[in-house]
């Protein structure tokens, strides 16, 4: 009979070559009990560890689905409760929003953009740079890339307002994981072109990697923001 940790690890290893790529399932449980001669509750157990990864992600009439794996995976596994604070720029009150549209066109992934952002060679994304201008300052940089076969139809006033909520409205699409590394790099010409660095020379920046209830790889996203001007909190309950 195996361990709860070698179920865990041998489904693990087994996500991270791609073996279950082409369904993007796991087997069912009675399956893997079968396989692994254990009870319910250690499949369960070893289920849970690997979407405590960010590995897999269940979904109620679909079973558990395999999330398409980055280069990046065993980098970003790490978490703050409230990264997500960029991301909520558009929800967030008392501020004078406003976001510039730098950049918008549609093109086809090559191999260079394929190892930034884990995109298959050949596919076509949508290429945005989103300037946010928080109290008359220019605070953060979008770079976009959304898959044009998963997120089709974009438009810059739809870009300008929330890529999320006509995800999620209109395109009627289940956001099932986001996973995000943040990261504080030297800042490069195209952030001083496009944001009010001042004295800074550098910037932090927020990746992230969306993916849909199918396991598939639908946005990747880096998110230039000026390091002074935001703060991350964590609270943690013991």
């Amino acid at each position: 009979m195996a361990e709860n940790n070698d179920i865990y690890q041998e489904l693990k290893n087994r996500v991270l070559k791609g073996k279950y790529n082409v369904k993007m399932r796991l087997p069912t449980e009675d399956l893997l009990i079968d396989e692994f001669h254990v009870s319910r509750y250690a499949v369960r157990k070893a289920i849970k560890e690997l979407s405590d990864d960010g590995l897999v992600y269940s979904v109620k009439g679909k079973g558990v689905v395999v999330l398409e794996q980055t280069p990046q995976t065993q980098e970003i596994n790490l978490s703050l409760e409230n990264i997500d604070s960029l991301r909520a720029l558009n929800e967030a009150k008392n501020l004078n929003k406003t976001t510039i549209i730098a950049d918008f066109q549609q093109i086809i992934i090559d191999e260079e953009l394929s190892r930034r952002t884990s995109f298959a060679i050949g596919i076509p994304v949508y290429a945005i740079k989103r300037v946010r201008r928080l109290n008359n300052k220019n605070a953060v940089l979008d770079i976009n890339y959304f898959n044009a076969q998963l997120v089709n139809n974009l438009t810059p006033e739809i870009a300008k307002g929330s890529i999320y909520t006509y995800i999620r409205q209109q395109l009627k699409m289940k956001i099932a994981v986001i996973k995000h590394r943040l990261r504080i790099e030297h800042a490069e010409k195209l952030d001083y072109e496009y944001l009010n660095l001042g004295i800074n020379n550098c910037v932090g920046n927020m990746v992230s990697f969306a993916f849909n209830d199918d396991g598939k790889l639908f946005e990747y996203t880096e998110s230039h923001f000026i390091p002074d001007n935001f703060v991350f909190n964590q609270i943690i309950k013991l």
